[in-house]
Order: structure tokens, then C-alpha cells, then sequence
């Protein structure tokens, strides 16, 4: 089990350095491990919030990001996101396994329909 953790991290972190965003990966993987929804989404959360406290320094530093958006940013996104956690364990499992499902197919509808739209304009 050990080993699978460590290639769902490794995936997850590869996949969302490229933009693909790691809890797009990370929550399916980690359901089909056997971790239920609401812990494979506290443990997205909370390797979101380690791995952007990296990203924002290393790039605050090199100047690719200024200080004040990115802190006016993370601090709306804090607040917003510990009114939503509590909102979420009220939720069943298999209800927030159907929400967060509808949402990756309408993510995919979107970029699908984006792709189309953009090759055939070209």
C-alpha cells in the first residue's frame, strides 16, 4: 500500500506542476485505493496547501509573482475553503463521490468543447 501512495503522490505532483491540477488525479486514485471521498479530499487539501506554499515562495523570490495579490489570493481562498470544509462534512461519501464525478465531466465537457472551438478557428 506504502509503494501505490508513493506513485499516486509522484503522479499527482507531476500531473499538477504541469498545470493539470494534482487533485484532478489524486482524489480518483486515492478513491480507488480505498480511501473514502472526504479523506482523499483532506489529504488534496492539505498537499495543495504544502505544495503551493513552495510554489508562491520559490516564485515570489524569482519575482514571477507579486507579494500582495498573491497574499490578498491565499487569504480569500483560506477563508473560502474553511466555510466550504464544513459545509463538506456534512455531505455523504457517496453524494460527494457523485458531485465531485459530475464536476471532473463537466470540466472535461468544457475543455473538450475549448479544444474544438480553438482547432477550428485555425
Amino acid at each position: 500500500m506504502f509503494l501505490t501512495l508513493v506513485i499516486i503522490g509522484l503522479l499527482s505532483g507531476i500531473l499538477g506542476s504541469m498545470g493539470l491540477g494534482g487533485g484532478t488525479v489524486l482524489i480518483p486514485l486515492l478513491s480507488f485505493v480505498g480511501i473514502s471521498q472526504k479523506n482523499a479530499q483532506l489529504i488534496n487539501i492539505f498537499s495543495f496547501v504544502v505544495m503551493a506554499f513552495f510554489i508562491l515562495y520559490f516564485n515570489i523570490k524569482s519575482g514571477l509573482i507579486k507579494l500582495f495579490p498573491a497574499l490578498a489570493l491565499s487569504s480569500i481562498g483560506l477563508v473560502t475553503s474553511i466555510i466550504s470544509s464544513l459545509f463538506v462534512r456534512e455531505i455523504d461519501n457517496n453524494i460527494l463521490k457523485i458531485i465531485f464525478g459530475i464536476f471532473l465531466l463537466v470540466v472535461g465537457i468544457v475543455e473538450l468543447v475549448g479544444f474544438i472551438i480553438k482547432n477550428k478557428s485555425k
